[in-house]
Formats: C-alpha cells, sequence, structure tokens
C-alpha cells in the first residue's frame, strides 16, 4: 500500500501544470502496476479489464498540456461499476494478456525527457565527432602539403648550393687554367724579348764603334773650326760690348726718366681720386648724420661691439660656470637638431620656428640671462652654418631659412643685434659694406695678419689652412642672400631693428656702389694696411658677384619701392660693368670669375627692368 502527503497548490501557473502532469503519470504507473498481479476471483480480473479499458478514455496523456490531475487519492470518485464479461481463457492468462497490452500502451503513449535528450545528445556527438574529424584531416592535409612544400624549398636550396658549388670550382678551375696560360705567354714573351736585346745589342755595338771613328773625326774638324770661329767671335763681341754697353746706358736712362714720369702721373691721379673720394665720403657722411643715419664705419663698430658683449657675457661665461654649462649644452643640441629638420612647406616652418622659440623662452622655468645670450648666439650661428651649406648648393633653400630667422627676430628679444653681429664675424664688413678700419672698435690695432683675415671673415680648416676664395666667396654670397630674404620678408607685428628693415638694402646699396675702393681695387689702402703683407689677396674681387645676389634677391621689388631713384642706381651699376669705372678699373677686376660675374650683373639689371616695364 502507498501512501502520500498533499502538497500545497503552488502559486505559479507552469509549476502547477508540472505538478499536475507528475501525479498523472505516477497514477498511470499505479494503474499500470495491477494489470502484473494475480487475482484469486474472476470478479477482480473483470475489475481489472474494465478499468484498464476506462483509463484509455480517462487518463489523459503525459504530453498534453490541457490534462487534468486530482489533487490526492481520497478526490479520485470511484469507478462506474460495469458488466462483467466472460472470457473463455484463465483468468490468470486474460490478466497477463490485459497486463501486457496495458504496458504497451502505456509505453507508446508515454513521452521521457531523458530518452529526447539521450537521443540529442548522441546526435550533437555525432555531429561534433564528424566536425572534429572534418577538422583533423584538413589540418593534417594542411600540414602535409606545408611539409612536402617546405621538403621541395629544402631541396631546391640544396640543387641550388650544389649548382653554385659547382659553378664556382668550374671558376676556379677556369681562372687557374686562365693563370696558367698567361704565365705561359709571359714566360715565351720574355724569351723573345731576351733573343732581341741579344741581338740588337750587338747591333749596336758595332754601331758604336763605326760611330765612334766618325766621331773623332768630326771632333778633330769642329775643333779646328771652333778655334777658328772662337777667335773671330772674341773680335766681333768685344766690339759689340763696348756698342752694347753705350746702348743699355742710354735705355737704361731713358726707362728711368719715363718710370718717373709715370709714377708721378699714376701718384697724381690717385692722389686726386683719393681726394675726391674723400670729400664725397665727407659730404656723405654729414648727409647721413644730419638725417640722423649711421655711417658704414658706425654699423660695422656697433657689430663687433656687441659680438664682443655676447662671447663675453654669454658664450665665455656659460662655458666657464658649472651649472650653466649644460643647460647651455642641450639648448645648444636641440636648436642644431631643429635646424636641420627644416623644408620648404608652412607646417615645417611655424613647428620649427616655434620650437625654436620655446627653447630660448621655456615656459616653465625661465634660463638665466648668460644662457639666454650664449643661445641667442648658438641659434644665429646654427641659422649662418645652414646658409653657407645648403644656400650655396640650393638658392631656394634661402626662403624658409630667411622665414624661420624672421620669425625668431619677431619674437626674441635681442636677437637682432646678435643675428647681425654674427653675421658680420662669419662674412666681414660684406654685411655693412664698408672698408675694413685700421683698428677695432675699442680703438686696438690689429696684432697680425691672421686676426685681419679673421675680421674679414676668412676661416681656417685642418692645419691653420686659409680656406681658398672660392670657398670664401661662396659661404659670403649664402650668408648676404640669407639677409637680403630677411629683409624682403613683411612684418606683421612691429618693425624689426633698423639692420632688418627694407630701406638697409638701399642703405647697402648706396655704400657699396659710392665706394671705388669696394669696387675695383683687389686690396688698398683702405681695405688692409701695408704693414700687413697681404696685397696679394683679391679679398674685394667678387663684389660683382655680390651685387649679383642683392639684385636677384631684392631688386625687382626695390624697384616697386623706389621707382626711379632705383633705376639710376641700376643705370650706374649697368655703365660700371660695361664701361669699366675710369681709369682703366672695371667692376670685379679682370679675373674669369669676375668676367662672368659682370655678365650675371648685366643680366640681372635686364630682367629687372624688362619686368618692371
Amino acid at each position: 500500500m502507498r501512501f502520500s502527503a498533499p502538497r500545497s497548490p503552488s502559486t505559479s501557473p507552469e509549476r502547477r501544470s508540472s505538478t499536475r502532469k507528475s501525479r498523472a503519470s505516477s497514477s498511470q504507473r499505479r494503474r499500470a502496476s495491477t494489470f502484473g498481479l494475480a487475482s484469486s476471483s474472476e470478479s477482480d480480473v473483470d475489475e481489472v479489464v474494465d478499468l484498464d479499458s476506462d483509463s484509455e478514455e480517462s487518463v489523459p496523456e503525459s504530453s498534453d498540456s490541457d490534462s487534468f490531475c486530482y489533487g490526492s487519492e481520497s478526490e479520485v470518485p470511484p469507478l462506474p461499476p460495469k458488466q462483467k464479461k466472460l472470457s473463455s481463457r484463465p483468468s490468470r492468462e486474460q490478466s497477463q494478456i490485459e497486463d501486457t497490452i496495458a504496458a504497451i500502451r502505456l509505453r507508446t503513449r508515454h513521452h521521457d525527457p531523458y530518452e529526447e535528450w539521450e537521443r540529442e545528445m548522441k546526435k550533437d556527438s555525432l555531429r561534433a565527432a564528424r566536425k572534429n574529424f572534418n577538422d583533423s584531416e584538413a589540418q593534417f592535409l594542411q600540414y602535409q602539403t606545408q611539409r612536402r612544400f617546405e621538403d621541395s624549398r629544402r631541396l631546391a636550396a640544396a640543387f641550388k648550393q650544389d649548382e653554385m658549388q659547382l659553378t664556382q670550382k668550374l671558376d676556379g678551375l677556369r681562372l687557374q687554367q686562365q693563370a696558367r696560360e698567361r704565365t705561359l705567354h709571359e714566360k715565351l714573351a720574355e724569351r723573345n724579348q731576351r733573343l732581341w736585346n741579344r741581338i740588337e745589342t750587338s747591333i749596336k755595338l758595332e754601331q758604336e764603334k763605326e760611330q765612334a771613328k766618325l766621331n773623332e773625326l768630326r771632333r778633330n774638324r769642329e775643333e779646328a773650326e771652333r778655334r777658328r770661329k772662337e777667335e773671330e767671335e772674341k773680335r766681333r763681341q768685344e766690339e759689340q760690348r763696348k756698342k752694347d754697353a753705350e746702348e743699355q746706358k742710354r735705355r737704361e736712362e731713358e726707362e728711368a726718366r719715363r718710370k718717373n714720369e709715370e709714377e708721378e702721373r699714376k701718384l697724381q691721379e690717385e692722389k686726386d681720386i683719393a681726394i675726391q673720394e674723400a670729400k664725397a665720403r665727407e659730404q656723405r657722411l654729414r648727409a647721413e648724420k644730419a638725417a640722423g643715419m649711421t655711417t658704414s664705419e658706425e654699423d660695422w663698430k656697433e657689430a663687433r661691439k656687441n659680438l664682443q658683449i655676447v662671447k663675453t657675457q654669454g658664450t665665455r661665461l656659460v662655458k666657464a660656470t658649472a651649472n650653466l654649462k649644460p643647460t647651455w649644452s642641450s639648448g645648444r643640441r636641440a636648436i642644431t637638431a631643429k635646424i636641420g629638420q627644416l623644408t620648404n612647406d608652412a607646417e615645417t616652418i611655424n613647428r620649427v620656428s616655434s620650437q625654436l622659440v620655446e627653447i630660448l623662452l621655456p615656459t616653465q622655468r625661465p634660463i638665466p640671462p648668460p644662457v639666454y645670450t650664449a643661445l641667442l648666439s648658438a641659434l644665429a650661428k646654427a641659422l649662418i652654418l645652414q646658409a653657407e651649406t645648403e644656400i650655396t648648393a640650393e638658392k631656394r633653400s634661402a626662403i624658409p631659412l630667411a622665414q624661420v630667422a624672421f620669425n625668431c627676430l619677431e619674437q626674441l628679444e635681442g636677437f637682432s643685434e646678435v643675428l647681425f653681429a654674427k653675421i658680420t664675424q662669419r662674412i666681414g664688413p660684406w654685411a655693412v659694406p664698408c672698408p675694413t678700419p685700421e683698428k677695432d672698435f675699442d680703438d686696438r690695432p690689429w696684432k697680425d695678419d691672421a686676426e685681419v683675415m679673421r675680421v674679414h671673415g676668412y676661416r681656417s680648416g685642418e692645419g691653420d689652412v686659409l680656406e681658398t676664395q672660392s670657398q670664401y666667396t661662396d659661404r659670403v654670397k649664402g650668408v648676404i642672400r640669407l639677409y637680403f630674404s630677411v629683409l624682403k620678408i613683411t612684418p606683421r607685428k612691429h618693425p624689426l631693428k633698423k639692420m632688418f628693415q627694407l630701406p638697409k638694402y638701399w642703405t647697402w646699396m648706396a655704400r657699396l656702389l659710392g665706394s671705388r675702393t669696394l669696387l675695383a681695387m683687389p686690396l688698398g689702402a683702405e681695405v688692409l694696411y701695408s704693414k700687413f703683407a697681404l696685397q696679394s689677396l683679391p679679398l674685394w674681387s667678387f663684389v660683382d658677384q655680390i651685387l649679383a645676389v642683392a639684385l636677384e634677391v631684392l631688386g625687382a621689388d626695390a624697384l616697386q619701392i623706389w621707382g626711379h631713384q632705383f633705376v639710376k642706381m641700376l643705370r650706374l651699376i649697368y655703365d660700371a660693368s660695361t664701361e669699366g669705372l675710369g681709369g682703366g678699373k672695371v667692376l670685379g677686376g679682370t679675373s674669369p670669375d669676375g668676367i662672368a660675374a659682370r655678365a650675371r650683373v648685366k643680366l640681372e639689371v635686364e630682367s629687372i627692368i624688362k619686368g618692371g616695364q
């Protein structure tokens, strides 16, 4: 007998439905289990058979969602009585048959989730196993393909190596054979040469013997003839010597008189020219002072003074101070790296300019004044060195370099004086321009020739060897092109210092064209002095090349600004290039470089005039 306690009804519909299904299935199992028990009476068998037949109609299938079940066995109503049927079989056999039929019917109607899950698991396992088998087969095929490819590549490499070894061996054998053949040819040629030398030696010995006999006879005849001619020549030379002595004395006296007259005339002409230039220069200086302008000598001395201040209060002081030198060294290296990254596009120019200004004016902590002055000198030197190297090779590289220099001049206090002083140091008085004075800015005379050459901008290489005139000329032209390119840029915020304003171009041209010393004399009293034996250096012989650079950079702009006055200056330059400066002197000298540069000056003047029409 089976006991059960009633469950409390669930609030969930799903829970209640599942509970009902489980109870219905258990009731079916209980009813089915009775079919397997033996009955003692025929009435029991009939009752069981009738119950089974009714259960087919009254008990729903477990899979039907609308099935109904009772809460307990006490709620199940009794089955209605049925009429007993008689069977021809024994009751026990009839009971077994009915039990079997009921079990089969229950088996066919019962839905087991576990068996469904087991069937699905078998299908999934079969699919997974089949997929794993296919993947492993594909990997194995790929591995076999890769292995065959590697084996073929290794065999090909081995075959290639064997082929190279065989080729090298054949080449070695070929070279050995050629060497042996060359050795045999040399030995054969040497043997033939020895034979021919022996033959020629024998012939030469016989010829020398015959020639010696003939020479002996000829010498005897010549000796007799020579003695006779010597006696006659002595008499003639004695007479001629007396005549030549008298003629030489007369020519010497005439040549000395002519030279004295020529020297007196040249000295008088040079004195007159010097007096005229001195008067003109004095008038020009008085006019410049009256107009509030500075003279070329004053500009040069100011630049030399600023250079001395930068050295003493900047670079030298920083190098001698241990706690300032690391800051200066790191800033100088950063400046050199940034200048080297410059290219001709607006973004790079603005970026490099901002980075250079940030190096000298950091936002976090300001640098000490001596380090700032030393870094200004390092920045100016980097710009000038870049101009000396890149602008000489490519003229267009002056544009981005000049723009960066202009941006720094606008934003860095004191950079104008430092840059102009460094330009004067690197190219001498060409930035002013003016003849080099006899003394320095502090009235100190020059010590020796080496100092004079440094003041003029000449540089020494290894072993204190002075650079060539061509190297010096290229450097000066590169720096002058950078200087004039800076003058060409229009200020955006405020005007720059006077040495970097556009009117300085007119001043530069007027000073250059107003000095015959700078235009024509290779070296003179106003350039180098007699106590320095340097008259052989054609220092100012390339003035026409500098003029060509000045006209190429700013000639057209100057014509638009000064108009007719600049046309007069261009006419003066053109006349100096074609007709000379008077007194047999020409612009830039008579060297081949001077002739070519004068042609370039004439072409530039013609191009500017045509462009302005």
